[in-house]
């Protein structure tokens, strides 16, 4: 077994945890009211004209979401070592990233509109960029 992963990496189990969390918040959105759907920034018209549809997309999202928790808890040593390893953590730390840059995109768009109420997407794009954080130290230290 590779030696850099029989140590518990408390990044990637902090990032895994999380996507585990969000996961399950994924799933859980199928039952919803439009108005935290629309809070959320999900499609409400969706869910309302088409809930079958709409629920079968917030379980696969959730179940890939779940997914990349698992990767990460295998790369934090909880686990036996999941296959393409490396590549996974890396798109998903790239993903959460990249999720987390589009608070400058959320910025803009809250001072163009000034309304406070799209504070809640700047704090979203945040909470993504420090989990892309997290699995960023989480996968170098796990890949040095």
């Amino acid at each position: 077994m590779d030696q850099s992963i029989t140590r518990t990496n408390i990044y990637l189990q902090i990032g895994g945890i999380f996507s585990l969390a969000f996961a399950v918040f994924q799933i859980g959105a199928i039952f919803l009211p439009p108005d935290l759907i629309v809070y959320f920034g999900g499609p409400v018209e969706l869910q309302t004209e088409n809930p079958t549809l709409y629920a079968f997309l917030c379980m696969v999202i959730g179940a890939i979401i779940a997914i990349t928790g698992f990767y990460a808890l295998s790369g934090a040593g909880k686990f036996r070592r999941l296959p393409f390893l490396r590549t996974v953590l890396v798109s998903v730390t790239i993903t959460y990233l990249l999720r987390g840059m589009h608070i400058f995109l959320d910025i803009i768009s809250m001072s163009e509109h000034l309304e406070l109420n799209l504070l809640h997407f700047v704090v979203f794009s945040l909470i993504a960029f420090c989990v892309g954080i997290i699995h960023l130290v989480g996968v170098i230290r796990l890949f040095k």
